[in-house]
């Protein structure tokens, strides 16, 4: 092919200088194609005649300088001609569909993607093609005029030009079909996407969307229905999980056609993420535990030892901590010294800590204590009986609250029954100087520092009036 181009080139290179200067000048994007491909080879001709002439010179340097700028315009006027179509293939590398890039997916499929670039490199052929046609029409016009002028050399040169253009007629009827090929392809990528991706989509994003209508209803089914606001947590929570589990093994199960790769695949993601994000993995199966273990649920009441004691009330169990709101506790009172700040606990502490539950599952009252110091003269009998009026007045409506708890937790566990009685003891101080009272007495968690309180200025006006009975240090 390059041959009989290159002939054509040469004739059409020495046929400049014919009878219209203003041959080849025509706005039609062949000709000033073909124009700057006559031109670009005629520079490429002169640049190397210049060279030819730039070796002789250098055995006589007179213009040696002359010659070498010379050269230097002429390589930059070539150069030029790199960012023009030279030639009628760069004509036709206009951009198009590419068969082996085509991945055709719900966006492309919807906005019609392919269909509308190929749409798009059709108008531009036709617009090439009428281009064509037009030159040719346009070079038939001087061949005429050129044998009305009897100019047989301006007629040579015409042919000369018409020839190398029946060239790019193969080349347009190539792109057609190459075209027509890409159009094929993407009909039928099409077809078989409506055929069956687009199937599974519909199907999954149904079972998709029913199951979180479920989930939207089966929530407000429980708001309303549930008997308190733990129980309906519990469950909304456990339904959104179950829901978003569903949800990701029916994409996996309706996604990945073999199901062995894609097993023993999440099995090694699974085992990489392990050792990497340990910690996280770790936070992630504490939170199944508590969601799932009943130990912790939301409303709780809890202590975390860490290198303080942490209580308060849980307001949040995420994947990752578990969230308390601190209490006014006699823990905060005597150890820490303030309250009412947000806690944020590594779930993993439920595998590492000592943790304890003020009101786990039915059991909304504990035990707490008082302690007072009395000289070793006091009446002990009779601060016994001091000590069990108070506490029998101010928590005596308690006890059979906190045994229906005690025994609701019995049918849960292996458990002794108890009376939930107040309990009073006397011990020696270690230094052998008084006598300490430990009056125990159960109180709801949330009033045990009101009773406390009000139990220790009751005992205390008693034991006042007492002439027998004698805090330590007290005289009497």
């Amino acid at each position: 092919m390059k041959r009989p181009i290159a002939a054509f080139l040469l004739c059409a290179l020495g046929s400049f200088g014919a009878i219209d200067d203003n041959y080849l000048n025509e706005r039609n994007i062949w000709i000033a194609a073909y124009k700057n491909h006559l031109d670009y080879e005629e520079l490429r001709v002169k640049i190397d005649e210049l060279n030819s002439e730039i070796a002789v010179a250098r055995r006589r340097p007179k213009n040696l300088r002359e010659l070498n700028d010379k050269l230097v315009l002429l390589e930059a006027q070539l150069a030029s001609y790199d960012a023009m179509p030279k030639s009628f293939p760069d004509l036709l590398a206009f951009p198009a569909p590419q068969t082996d890039k085509i991945r055709l997916n719900i966006v492309s499929f919807i906005a019609d993607t392919y269909h509308r670039e190929l749409e798009a490199s059709r108008a531009r052929l036709q617009a090439l093609e009428k281009d064509y046609l037009a030159a040719i029409a346009y070079l038939d016009e001087y061949e005429e005029l050129a044998k009305r002028e009897n100019d047989e050399k301006f007629l040579e040169r015409v042919l000369t030009d018409k020839r190398y253009f029946e060239l790019a007629r193969g080349l347009i009827e190539q792109k057609k079909r190459a075209l027509e090929t890409i159009g094929g392809f993407i009909e039928m990528q099409t077809q078989n996407y409506r055929e069956n991706d687009l199937v599974r989509i519909s199907i999954t994003g149904a079972v998709v969307l029913a199951a979180f209508m479920a989930l939207w209803i089966a929530r407000r089914v429980i708001r309303r229905y549930a008997s308190d606001a733990e129980s309906s947590a519990f469950w909304i929570r456990l339904i959104s999980i179950l829901t978003g589990l569903f949800a990701a093994l029916f994409l996996l199960f309706n996604y990945i056609d073999n199901l062995l790769y894609a097993m023993t695949f999440v099995g090694f993601v699974a085992a990489g993420l392990t050792i990497v994000m340990k910690e996280a993995a770790l936070n992630f199966v504490g939170w199944l535990r508590l969601v799932f273990g009943g130990a912790i649920t939301i409303g709780d009441r809890i202590l975390i030892y860490d290198s303080q004691p942490v209580i308060g009330d849980v307001i949040d169990i995420s994947p990752m901590c578990l969230t308390l709101y601190e209490n006014i506790t006699h823990n905060n009172a005597a150890e820490i010294k303030r309250a009412g700040r947000i806690a944020f606990i590594p779930n993993n502490f439920i595998f590492t800590k000592a943790f304890y539950n003020y009101t786990h599952d039915a059991m909304k009252t504990l035990y707490d204590l008082i302690e007072m110091p009395f000289e070793l003269k006091s009446d002990f009998e009779r601060i016994r009986v001091i000590a069990e009026e108070t506490v029998t007045a101010l928590t005596g409506r308690y006890i059979e609250m906190a045994k229906l708890q005690y025994d609701r937790l019995r049918e849960r566990y292996t458990m002794r029954g108890k009376k939930m009685r107040p309990k009073i003891q006397f011990m020696m101080q270690d230094d052998g100087k008084a006598i300490r009272m430990y009056l125990w007495y159960v109180a709801p968690y949330r009033d045990i520092l009101n009773i406390r309180s009000a139990m220790t200025l009751e005992l205390l006006r008693r034991f006042k009036n007492e002439p027998n009975i004698a805090l330590a240090g007290e005289t009497k």
